[in-house]
């Protein structure tokens, strides 16, 4: 039999597992609520963040905006400022040109020209390089050259060779000195300075015996000298002397003074030479120029002879 005690255990029993649902179930709710908690903190601070993120940006791009902004100012500002000068200078410009047309100037003809290869004209040329060489330069007209193929036949240039004749009007000597067809001038070593020259043009022709049209050479007015023919002929030219000429020796050397403008007047006897050593200029010349000296003075009518000793191999 059941008794009062049992049915009261048995409620108190009843209530503390109420009482242990209830909490278990309140812990659920809580853990439940905590969690959902975590998870809005969460949102909220990723929010935040991207909300910073989304100022810090916008901050940036009105910075770059501004910087924008101030750069094309500038440009506009340069820009501008070039604009004027350019209204100034052609403001000047126009004045200038205005006052140019008030004064009359004289008219200057601007005029370029470049140095032609030939002249196309017959013609030759000799001029002294140094005492012992010639340089000599010559052309032929186109009209000539075909009077020539005309009174000879087209294979004139073939059967003849180009030639020049060096006269030497002092000592009465010629000498035939063979060219080529491709040249138009020459260099010519002579032996003998201080005398005077007459080149000559021609062309020879390579047979003894040429068959010529005699009646054509005369109506053409060529002048043919056995087996040559004179083209034309140069300037006369004197070469130069080829030594020092002195027309008296002095006893005394006159020096003077850059610095002070002292004029003195020293014995050429008494020369030092680089060794201190007396160096005689009379003497040397004595030595030296036997041939050429006459009386202490140089013989002007033989002022190239051979046996004086030559500025060429005086050292």
């Amino acid at each position: 039999m059941l008794k009062t005690e049992d049915f009261e255990n048995e409620e108190i029993i009843n209530d503390v597992d109420e009482n242990v649902q209830d909490t278990a179930e309140k812990e659920k709710v809580i853990k439940d609520e905590t969690a959902d908690s975590k998870i809005d903190v969460e949102e909220i601070i990723k929010k935040a963040t991207n909300k910073k993120d989304e100022e810090e940006l916008e901050e940036e791009k009105i910075e770059k905006v501004s910087i924008q902004n101030v750069v094309i100012e500038k440009i506009k500002t340069f820009l501008t400022k070039i604009s004027e000068l350019q209204k100034e200078a052609a403001e000047e410009e126009e004045t200038e040109v205005e006052n140019e047309s008030e004064i009359e100037k004289p008219k200057y003809i601007l005029e370029y020209y470049d140095l032609p290869y030939r002249y196309n004209e017959t013609v030759v040329r000799v001029l002294a390089q140094t005492p012992q060489k010639l340089f000599v330069y010559w052309d032929i007209s186109d009209n000539d050259r075909k009077k020539y193929e005309d009174t000879f036949g087209a294979d004139f240039y073939n059967k003849t060779y180009p030639v020049l004749l060096l006269y030497n009007q002092d000592k009465q000597y010629v000498r035939e000195i063979e060219v080529n067809d491709f040249a138009n001038s020459w260099y010519i070593n002579i032996d003998d300075p201080k005398t005077k020259y007459i080149i000559q043009l021609g062309r020879k022709f390579r047979s003894n015996n040429p068959m010529v049209d005699y009646d054509k050479v005369n109506a053409n007015n060529i002048i043919l000298r056995n087996d040559y023919l004179p083209y034309a002929e140069s300037n006369m030219m004197e070469a130069p002397n080829d030594h020092v000429l002195l027309e008296t020796l002095p006893d005394f050397v006159s020096f003077r003074n850059v610095k002070t403008g002292q004029e003195m007047l020293v014995n050429v006897r008494e020369l030092k030479t680089m060794f201190g050593h007396n160096y005689d200029i009379k003497a040397f010349y004595d030595e030296h120029y036997k041939d050429e000296l006459v009386d202490g003075r140089f013989d002007m009518a033989n002022p190239s002879s051979r046996g004086g000793l030559s500025s060429s191999s005086f050292k």
